[in-house]
């Protein structure tokens, strides 16, 4: 046992040796990668340091052999031919590499392959070499006793230096013929120009500080006044100013489609992100110049020549994607759109509240490319499309008005009927819903201001797509409606709507009085919840009507959130008034359950997803959170869903539970008041209209019977059926008689 023990600590100790060794190496490499010119710098400055102190040495040893003449001659002679051959090899060598680097990126764009055939750090290592090796060959017009052996250490080191200019020439030549690298130094050439032009109009707006004359468009139109009106002017002034930009996307565009038909996507989504950087460098050089639309007037200025010719370029990928059925261009192209939006939605503009209107152009663009792929079998670029859609609306949220995404969102939920309509589609249904949820979840937690409409346009459109798929075909074991609705509505599947919200009610809980930020999202929950219901309902129905296994989910989710709802509106920041109003919705959300069809097969299907246990449980929790009033109607409910059952003969096991579940409630409350007044209502529902037939009363009194005497004689699984265990068995078995003489006293 012991040398098993030691065994394994020692292969405990050299994996982790190992391991460490490995993320060792791969630092140092990415610290040499990261610092290769520098370290290589400082090793040739330090053997240049220790050659010059170990000088004085070196003369005293070999200063007298160089005394002799024919030394001399020799060492002549010597650094003579070195340096001739040093030329003829940086000659040789450099026109090879320049050669081989000409070939190799010939087919490029013929801008760009002018600029990287120039490199200048290329043609300077050149002639550092060259000018190097014409120096090593000129030390031998001057060697003398008294220099041999500076001269003889400073040829050394130049061979060096020529050697170390050799590398670095075919290091560059490699980066330069290297795709990526291509686009890298167009890319930085770019940005440096746009800083540039930054800077030139920093110091136009420093030269004329002078406002705008009143009565000018500029000035008087939509609050406009904010406008930097110097550096709107140096830009009209140079109106070519952005033309290296304009260039350099032709030319990252270029790069895509070359490259994506070679099957090199690195390449293709690395010109994609170029375009994003250039287009973030051109929207900070234009700060302060952009102009917000007017909805009355047409302002001069508001739309830009450089984005309309970004976004229509990526409409042109998109459509080139789709003609050559390469979906993984396509992906590229709308994440590329993706991130423009995001780029653009960073843009100020002067006035109060004015629209991002170029990120919403952007967005439009996104939502039409994603429209066009529905008519293909390309259900992945679907889904990636209405990723990238989610995803604008999210950060919209956090950026602008959240009006400005009902746009997104209304196209989301049309693009999910695909789903329902080709069977190939329905993840697209489900990644739709899913974004739907975030989209929901972000806005409850960082909208501001009055959410109502953008809320009410989610809940429509939640409830479309919902609606639609429900018409398609399911299957117990599939289910497929609750897994392709579930990130809106399961209570099981990670991660869901749901889930998040029931994670962020407790936050709320846990968040003082005065907190802020609590109190705002407690007042979109509000918002959010006036008239959930009537979405909630037609599901519901629709669920039944269809047997889809999504009525499990549409019954939790009613039960679930109205508890939710409850909860909120004990929580310590929820302000006066609104507590109440989160109730009366709780309320109504779960009443949503008393329209539950009464024929038998529907009521048997329901009871299958154990309705009468949800409203046991619901009453419960209502009780334990003081929310009275949303305890008593899941009690009516529970007394409506008895009445509808009894009137059926595969109903009276439903009322046997249904009226175990309200004495289980009645003796919670532990009170003699509360078991009379449930019998009472009891009596009042006999009563009613659309009561069970006599038969019915006298075969659910019988069943009820049997049950009080099988009581604790059977194992149970129901939550009122566990309580009513827990009490006085005898007690018990009395109450339920009497109840079952209220149903037919002649049993």
């Amino acid at each position: 046992m012991r040398s098993q023990a030691a065994r394994a600590r020692l292969r405990k100790l050299q994996a982790s040796t190992l391991l460490r060794l490995h993320q060792k190496r791969i630092r140092f490499a990415q610290w040499g990668l990261d610092h290769g010119v520098k370290l290589t710098g400082t090793v040739l400055l330090a053997i240049t340091i220790c050659v010059f102190i170990a000088m004085p040495h070196l003369q005293t040893l070999a200063g007298s052999y160089f005394t002799v003449t024919e030394n001399l001659a020799t060492l002549r002679s010597l650094l003579s031919g070195t340096g001739a051959a040093l030329i003829g090899a940086a000659t040789i060598g450099f026109s090879l590499v320049v050669f081989a680097m000409q070939i190799n990126v010939e087919r490029m764009p013929h801008g760009l392959f002018r600029q990287l055939s120039a490199d200048p750090r290329l043609l300077g290592a050149f002639l550092g070499s060259f000018v190097l090796a014409l120096l090593i060959a000129g030390t031998s017009l001057a060697v003398t006793p008294t220099w041999a052996v500076p001269l003889i250490a400073a040829a050394v080191l130049g061979v060096g230096a020529i050697v170390v200019l050799f590398l670095y020439a075919y290091r560059r030549a490699l980066q330069i013929i290297n795709p990526i690298e291509q686009l890298s130094i167009m890319t930085g050439t770019v940005l440096r120009d746009l800083q540039k032009w930054g800077r030139f109009a920093d110091l136009s707006a420093i030269m004329h500080e002078e406002k705008s004359e009143p009565g000018s468009p500029l000035a008087d139109a939509g609050g406009l006044g904010q406008l930097n009106q110097p550096r709107v002017m140096f830009f009209l002034a140079n109106a070519g100013w952005d033309a290296s930009a304009r260039q350099a996307i032709n030319y990252a565009m270029s790069y895509t489609k070359r490259f994506a038909v070679q099957g090199d996507y690195q390449v293709t989504e690395n010109a994609f992100s170029k375009i994003l950087e250039i287009n973030a460098a051109y929207c900070q050089a234009k700060l302060g110049t952009f102009i917000a639309t007017n909805p009355l007037v047409e302002l001069p200025g508001t739309t830009d020549a450089f984005i309309n010719h970004t976004l229509e370029h990526q409409r042109q990928a998109m459509q080139a994607a789709l003609i050559d059925s390469d979906e993984r261009l396509a992906q590229n192209a709308l994440c590329t759109l993706g991130g423009l939006h995001a780029v653009y939605l960073q843009i100020e503009y002067p006035g109060l509240a004015p629209t991002k209107h170029h990120a919403m152009l952007a967005a439009g663009y996104l939502s039409s490319a994603v429209e066009s792929v529905s008519a293909r079998e390309f259900p992945d670029v679907m889904m990636e499309g209405i990723r990238q859609m989610g995803r604008a609306a999210r950060v919209a949220i956090h950026h602008t008005d959240s009006a400005e995404i009902v746009s997104l969102v209304q196209k989301i939920g049309t693009l999910s009927y695909v789903g329902a309509l080709k069977t190939s589609h329905q993840p697209v249904t489900r990644i739709a819903m899913e974004q739907l949820s975030l989209i929901t979840y972000e806005l409850l937690t960082k909208g501001e201001h009055n959410i109502d409409y953008p809320v009410r346009e989610l809940r429509s459109s939640v409830r479309a797509a919902a609606k639609i798929f429900l018409h398609t075909a399911d299957s117990p074991l599939a289910g497929v409606h609750s897994s392709t609705l579930g990130p809106y509505f399961s209570a099981t599947q990670l991660p869901s709507f749901l889930m998040q919200l029931q994670h962020l009610a407790n936050q709320i809980l846990a968040a003082p009085e005065n907190d802020e930020l609590a109190n705002r999202i407690i007042d979109n929950i509000e918002t959010w919840a006036d008239q959930l219901y009537d979405t909630q309902k037609d599901l519901l129905l629709l669920a039944v009507e269809k047997r889809s296994q999504f009525t499990f989910d549409a019954i939790t989710w009613i039960i679930e959130v109205s508890n939710l709802l409850n909860a909120v509106s004990n929580a310590p920041a929820c302000s006066e008034g609104v507590d109440e109003d989160l109730r009366k919705h709780a309320g109504w959300l779960v009443s949503t359950l008393s329209w539950l069809p009464e024929d038998e097969e529907s009521l048997i299907f329901v009871e299958t997803f154990s309705l009468t246990e949800s409203l046991f449980n619901a009453a419960l929790e209502g009780y334990r959170r003081d929310c009275i009033e949303f305890y008593l109607d899941c009690q009516n409910l529970l007394l409506g869903w008895a009445k509808k059952a009894g009137n059926h003969e595969r109903g009276k096991d439903i009322v046997a539970g249904s009226i175990k579940a309200l004495l289980a409630l009645a003796l919670i409350e532990g009170t003699p008041e509360a078991l009379d007044r449930m019998k009472n209502r009891f009596s009042k529902t006999l009563a009613s209209k659309g009561a069970p037939t006599e038969y019915m009363r006298v075969q659910a009194a019988q069943t009820i019977r049997d049950s009080a005497y099988r009581l604790g004689q059977h194992w149970v699984g129901r939550a009122f059926d566990h309580i009513l265990l827990k009490q006085d068995h005898a007690k018990v078995a009395a109450l339920l008689g009497d109840i079952a003489d209220i149903l037919n006293p002649k049993t």
